[in-house]
């Protein structure tokens, strides 16, 4: 399986988090292998607000990420952000030496990202770290199972890529 590596300009942006928390993710499902499904629900977890404008209702995204069957076969009821975070960083911390936060990207995550980062390098004109937004976007736009699944949550995809095409001014 290929790596995901991170880009200088990735530093103090918000993918390496989505990155760390989508393996986070993908152990809770009982995977090794960090999948776009993963990233969707980091994306909800971290930095909702940037994205919760493009739904019609943003708890309709609480509810598709909180479906998830996890590792012991059980759905979560509620996904309470800030006690995952928490969560997740005391795992970091307790336990160093056996915390892998990244495991194996899929190709398919592998790819959302590559056309994330070229999405946002071509927008400013410069190589750039992905936005949450990108990121999204490009989930939509390489797995149409999970577009098909989030647009009947109340994503307004169309309205996502305008934002996202948009040119820096």
């Amino acid at each position: 399986m290929e790596e995901l590596t991170l880009q200088p300009e990735d530093a103090g942006q918000i993918c390496t988090t989505l990155l760390l928390m989508s393996g986070y993710a993908a152990m809770e499902r009982g995977s090794s292998l960090i999948e776009p499904r993963d990233l969707l629900k980091a994306i909800y977890i971290a930095d909702l607000e940037h994205v919760s404008k493009f739904w019609d209702d943003w708890e309709h995204f609480e509810t598709l990420v909180s479906q998830e069957k996890l590792g012991n076969g059980l759905s979560v009821v509620n996904v309470n952000r800030f006690l995952y975070l928490a969560n997740l960083y005391s795992l970091m911390k307790e336990d160093k030496e056996s915390y892998s936060p990244l495991g194996a990207v899929s190709p398919a995550l592998k790819g959302v990202f590559s056309a994330a980062r070229r999405l946002a390098s071509e927008r400013i004109g410069v190589p750039a770290s992905p936005t949450t937004r990108d990121l999204l976007y490009c989930t939509c736009t390489h797995d149409a199972e999970l577009s098909a699944a989030l647009q009947k949550a109340g994503l307004r995809l169309k309205e996502l890529e305008v934002a996202v095409k948009k040119p820096r001014s």
